[in-house]
């Protein structure tokens, strides 16, 4: 009967790994590329194992060959040795088979708002947040002396990229420069 009940775990655990994935990696924001690690291909390869969950957790695979012969499994490098995806990552810790595989989005090159205001407005000019949003910087030298920043200008003048965004209104660190 434990033969029978390893043998049906492991079945359910490999049909749960095929069917679950996709529709979640498809909603994501990552560049995903919809790709299933096969955590029991890994338990085989790197340790002539089998992939067990020891709770019902994305963090809870194991390679288990014997109560005394277990491993860790890194996702990552399934998923880099079976798709030539990088990264990993859950949906849900909570759910052991929401595992995908993805490339990560090349990040956008930030700018350099001091380095503007010099360029325009002289050496004591500097970026300077008047406020707590991406749209509250201007360039400054001393107390009175202030201009407003042109980041798409910026964004030509040092990446040659034409546009400039801020990835969140709330966070005066986020623009970034892009096509």
């Amino acid at each position: 009967m434990n033969t029978f009940k390893k043998a049906l775990t492991l079945v359910m655990t490999l049909a749960s790994l095929e069917s679950g994935i996709v529709t979640v990696a498809e909603a994501s924001p990552l560049n995903v590329q919809a790709k299933r690690p096969d955590l029991q291909e890994y338990c085989q390869k790197y340790h002539r194992a089998d992939a067990r969950l020891t709770s019902y957790s994305a963090l809870a695979w194991k390679c288990y060959k014997s109560p005394t012969q277990t491993w860790g499994i890194s996702v990552n490098r399934a998923c880099q040795d079976q798709h030539g995806l990088p990264k990993s990552r859950y949906t849900s810790a909570g759910d052991p088979y929401s595992w995908y595989c993805y490339k990560p989005r090349p990040k956008a090159p930030g700018v350099d708002l001091t380095r503007y205001c010099k360029k325009h407005f002289g050496q004591s000019a500097r970026a300077k947040l008047v406020g707590k949003t991406a749209l509250d910087w201007v360039c400054a030298s001393g107390q009175h002396n202030r201009w407003g920043i042109s980041v798409s200008t910026a964004c030509r003048e040092q990446h040659g990229l034409p546009k400039a965004s801020y990835g969140n209104r709330n966070d005066p660190y986020s623009w970034t420069c892009h096509r």
